[in-house]
């Protein structure tokens, strides 16, 4: 009765263990696409900060600090390169 108790106990300590190993794979999944889906706000706010600068650009001409559009051009692709480059090899292929 005893190795039957002792099996038993066992086998419940394996099945808690794998649970544990299953929800910590589950929690580093979403933290994984957490990230991913951050660099990609990211990126998108670079692109309308450049865009809002842009436009503030056209509106006003003749201010001294305004860049050129193709500065402007090149900080929205620097952007949306950026979250390309933020994303995991793994989930470029899917």
């Amino acid at each position: 009765m005893g190795e039957e108790t002792e099996s038993v106990a066992n086998r419940l300590w394996r099945d808690r263990a794998q649970l544990r190993e299953q929800e910590r794979n589950e929690v580093q999944a979403r933290l994984r696409i957490a990230e991913e889906k951050i660099a990609i706000l990211m990126a998108e706010n670079d692109r309308l900060a450049s865009e809002n600068a842009r436009l503030r650009a056209l509106s006003n001409p003749d201010a001294g600090s305004a860049r050129s559009e193709t500065e402007l051009q090149m900080e929205a692709l620097k952007g949306a390169l950026m979250s390309l480059i933020a994303r995991p090899a793994d989930s470029l292929n899917s």
